[in-house]
């Protein structure tokens, strides 16, 4: 299998990513000024040594960060970029820090601050949580500050969940205390990746998708995994994400499509070796109804957008798993013409020989499989909520561990609620 690393990065192994993504404009979050962020991701992976990589992808100013830190287990050291405790990120790049010694094991929490002390606007970004500070600089304090503010609600009447409002408790994936809401994943602002070295990997799992993935079933499903397996599972998932389409201008945040953006996410992500295509129904769903009708695909032409993900990840040497589209939201499901092409999305992907995992089966409803299950639907039910992402995580769990990450050939399996067995191919 292709490692796509160089001798600079060898060695280098993500324990935790997410997909930046364009919020100049949006409302979602107040610029920085004087403020400390603070995000805590979990591990999926463990290492001796930890850097992070930070993005100003879609910035229009520099990012100057004065200090920043990196902290597991209540102990914090503070990291540089060439030496330099107090650096800049210029428009469009990123940049790696320096690499620093701590011990991170598989299921840690990672924190990683940022102190802003000029005003930065909210502009390159994902995920949901995150811990904004008083202002002032609070990096690796352990009485963290916290900014007052009102908790995240997801709204059900938006088409995807809010990508968050810096009001998180720091909590990472699989301590929430209500299974039947929100599953709410950490991210934050310019933190693109976690990279950790000194324990060698023995895959490394891109899971590139939109909204179901972004609210967090990678990062379940790490969690799942043993921690000898020795397999990294990172999330490159966008709500609102589509395959074929950039985001309309109205909706930047949406991110470019899967295929525009798969070298930069996938292919450029150290050490991976498998991928998982898991999106869901926007291609089809949001023309005309929340993009023009006339960026409706015909079934030839979305298959063909999966055919070229799954060429390009092939001809990199990477294994590829295909998740079935879940059931759509009820209002949709009226609508026989876009039921049925989720029906024919996923006949496809059961029958076209490529390896997949069932997510459909997983979390439908057995009286109505055109509808999720009550256990796994978030609000909104068209998204799973905490109950439904761990559901997916452990049918991909379980198709992982047992042989997915070979270079072989190999059957993918998932069971639905009522325990059916569902056969890949």
């Amino acid at each position: 299998m292709s490692t796509h690393q160089t001798d600079d990065d060898m060695g280098w192994t993500p324990t935790w990513t997410q997909a930046m993504t364009d919020f100049r404009g949006a409302d979602d979050e107040p610029p920085f000024d004087d403020v400390t962020v603070r995000m805590t991701v979990p591990a999926s992976i463990g290492g001796s040594r930890v850097r992070v990589e930070l993005s100003n992808l879609f910035g229009d100013g520099t990012v100057r960060i004065a200090r920043s830190a990196v902290g597991v287990c209540g102990r914090f050291v503070e990291v540089s970029i060439d030496g330099q405790s107090s650096f800049e990120i210029p428009v469009g790049a990123s940049r790696w820090t320096d690499p620093v010694d701590l011990t991170v094991s598989h299921g840690d929490e990672i924190v990683v601050d940022l102190y802003l002390p000029q005003c930065t606007p909210y502009t390159t970004a994902n995920g949901f949580t995150f811990d904004r500070s008083l202002p002032g600089d609070f990096v690796g304090s352990r009485a963290f500050p916290l900014e007052r503010s009102t908790p995240v609600e997801a709204d059900a009447s938006r088409e995807f969940p809010a990508p968050n409002t810096g009001t998180n408790t720091g909590t990472a994936p699989g301590s929430e205390p209500d299974g039947n809401g929100w599953s709410l994943p950490p991210g934050g602002p310019f933190l693109r990746t976690v990279e950790v070295a000194g324990a060698e990997a023995k895959a490394v799992v891109v899971c590139l998708g939109a909204s179901s993935t972004a609210l967090g079933w990678p990062q379940y499903t790490a969690a799942l995994l043993p921690a000898d397996a020795g397999i990294a599972v990172v999330n490159r998932g966008i709500a609102g994400n589509r395959i074929r389409l950039d985001a309309p201008s109205t909706a930047p945040s949406w991110g470019r499509a899967g295929l525009s953006r798969f070298d930069e996410d996938v292919l450029e992500t150290h050490g991976v070796t498998h991928l998982v295509i898991a999106y869901n129904s926007n291609d089809w769903s949001l023309p005309g109804r929340v993009t023009p009708l006339d960026e409706m695909p015909t079934l030839a032409q979305l298959i063909d957008g999966y055919r070229d993900l799954i060429d390009r990840a092939r001809s990199a040497g990477l294994t590829v798993l295909l998740t079935t589209v879940t059931p759509l939201a009820p209002d949709l499901v009226g609508d026989p013409c876009r039921e049925d092409f989720r029906l024919a999305v996923n006949e496809w992907i059961r029958t076209s020989g490529h390896q997949f995992v069932d997510f459909d089966a997983a979390i439908r409803s057995e009286a109505d499989p055109s509808l999720l299950e009550d256990t796994y639907a978030a609000p909104d039910h068209t998204h799973p909520n905490v109950n439904g992402s761990k559901r997916l995580a452990q049918v991909m769990a379980e198709t992982l561990t047992d042989g997915a990450t070979s270079s072989g050939p190999t059957k993918a399996t998932s069971t639905g609620p009522g325990g059916r067995g569902v056969r890949g191919h």
